[in-house]
């Protein structure tokens, strides 16, 4: 998520390039952001469920080959679905999805599997190993008549993904558009300093749709670290698929965020490079390196994930254990991105709505916690009336932003002295042997914590892309579900124990008011009296960032 630091450090770039161009201000976004094609498009997926007759699906061929002698002989995705629905007509179904390695392989089947229209949302889509596999399999599914629509957030993007995505959307049922884009394609750091306030909003959704019948969401990007396959750096994350009362309310949600006149066609954005292959597929160059590679940085990953999966038998023989409950979808309104939608339509002020104030318990996972002055002081008068709270984010280390640190460090003592209890993913988190049931770090690289959600008293979960700070609250757009089930309220709160300490740090407060990490390494108990992997350096500038005002950008 774009950060005070990113963005300034960005900033300071745009400077010197405005004096060596001077011409930052003559170019405007298009007139016109959608074309005939996708609009076309989008037509036809209203007409593809008008008649909501089945029909037998055509597998991905690389599916179809895996589950040859596997799957029944009428695997109807919608069929299967459509029968527990008429089960539980007013109810949703869930089931958590832990795994980098299950996410992608539940993303690449379920497209496989897709058969009238796929409708994809995302914050970030890196143009790495799962990012062009994944864009493969679109591609595929686009080529059995299936009707692919690809929104995307412009922040992570650059010149040469631009030469990706219009190859993509050559193709006659794909259409790719860019919500809020930048007007610099090639000289992107112009754009800090002829639009700062505009593109400082983002789309930090995350959905991915399959015939309207079933959808993947919560905090996973697509990337090798978000999806375990990066050697540097991976994120312990959390999704959810769902089927239900709930897809509905995600489409429209999709629809509304596709048709917003901020969305533009990646075609009015980008022009094709001469230089540049034409060829969709041979421009796929992530995907030829399984020869060059013998580590765990290899397409042998990804395939491994596609063979141990079993989710397309699962789900067309109704073996997927989805459990049905009440859900209420909540989402940002497309126009908290140009600032003309009402603060009270914000998810942040839903979630308040719905949810209410704790009264016994809550539990917070958040990779980025940025409480505020008055957010603290709403957690502390929660623990003064009895409320049993509970925090996991990052520590320094682990940290992807290093500036949001500085955001929530400063508020420690006085939560720790409230008697709330924090604890701080490592870095270097190792797989717990018992396998925590709601989300994991690996061994193989540093490690990231990227979920967001938290559970409140013994009822409510809140799953999503939605992070507890400002810029989660005010600035980007956002979505998710509550799901009102005591079963996995309870399985988040007792995740946050001692239980915990070979991943994380619990932070304590001495009777002197000095902090101190406890942790668990090698089978024997670590007390730290200084904030570990934080040196002199590093202090300085987390104190300094503190002392700016710039919560509210974090």
């Amino acid at each position: 998520m774009p950060s005070c630091s990113v963005l300034l450090s960005r900033l300071a770039q745009s400077l010197w390039l405005s004096l060596a161009f001077g011409l930052s201000a003559c170019q405007v976004l298009p007139s016109q952001p959608h074309l005939p094609k996708s609009q076309a498009l989008t037509a036809k997926v209203a007409t593809l469920y008008q008649d909501q007759k089945a029909q037998p699906i055509q597998n991905n061929p690389r599916i179809q080959q895996k589950n040859a002698t596997s799957l029944p002989a009428n695997n109807n995705l919608v069929a299967a679905i459509s029968e527990q629905r008429d089960i539980h007509p007013d109810l949703s179904g869930y089931h958590p999805i832990v795994t980098g390695a299950n996410a992608f392989a539940a993303r690449s089947i379920l497209t496989g599997m897709a058969k009238k229209n796929i409708d994809v949302q995302y914050y970030i889509w890196h143009d790495d190993q799962s990012g062009q596999l994944l864009l493969k399999d679109l591609w595929q599914a686009a080529e059995r008549g299936v009707i692919v629509r690809l929104l995307l957030d412009d922040f992570n993007n650059n010149a040469q993904f631009d030469q990706q995505l219009l190859r993509f959307a050559k193709h006659p049922n794909v259409a790719v558009r860019i919500i809020n884009p930048l007007m610099h394609r090639k000289l992107q750091t112009l754009n800090y300093l002829t639009g700062l306030p505009r593109i400082n909003r983002r789309m930090h959704n995350k959905s991915m749709t399959f015939d309207r019948q079933i959808t993947i969401i919560g905090g996973r990007n697509i990337g090798n670290e978000y999806l375990s396959n990066d050697q540097k750096s991976q994120f312990a994350d959390l999704d959810v698929l769902l089927i239900g009362k709930v897809v509905t309310d995600i489409d429209n949600s999709f629809n509304s965020y596709w048709s917003a006149p901020i969305s533009f066609d990646i075609e009015t954005l980008a022009k094709p490079d001469p230089n540049s292959t034409t060829d969709f597929l041979a421009g796929l160059d992530k995907l030829d390196e399984d020869e060059k590679n013998s580590g765990r940085n290899s397409l042998k990953v990804y395939k491994a994930a596609i063979e141990d999966s079993s989710i397309d038998q699962d789900l067309i023989n109704k073996q997927v254990p989805f459990r049905w409950t009440d859900m209420q979808f909540l989402s940002d309104d497309v126009g908290k991105l140009t600032k003309s939608a009402p603060v009270e339509t914000n998810l942040v002020q839903q979630l308040r709505t719905l949810l209410g104030r704790p009264s016994k318990e809550l539990t917070i996972i958040s990779s980025y916690f940025v409480p505020t002055k008055n957010g603290v002081a709403t957690l502390i008068q929660l623990a003064n009336k009895g409320v049993k709270i509970k925090i996991l984010t990052n520590s320094f280390d682990a940290t992807d932003v290093t500036a949001v640190h500085s955001g929530y460090s400063q508020w420690r003592p006085r939560l720790l002295k409230a008697g709330i209890k924090i604890y701080e993913l490592k870095s270097t988190a190792s797989e717990d042997k018992r396998e925590n049931k709601l989300w994991k770090a690996r061994s193989q690289s540093s490690t990231s914590l990227h979920a967001k959600t938290f559970a409140v008293d013994d009822h409510q979960v809140f799953i999503g892309s939605y992070n507890v700070d400002p810029r989660s609250a005010n600035i980007n757009t956002e979505m998710g579900v509550i799901i009102n089930d005591d079963d996995l309220a309870r399985q988040l709160h007792e995740a946050l124990s001692d239980d915990l300490l070979n991943q994380a740090y619990e932070v304590r407060l001495t009777p002197e008011g000095h902090l101190e990490w406890h942790t668990v390494e090698g089978g024997r108990s670590v007390i730290y009296q200084a904030e570990p992997r934080v040196d002199v350096i590093d202090h300085i500038w987390l104190t300094v960032m503190s002392w700016l005002p710039i919560d509210w950008l974090l």
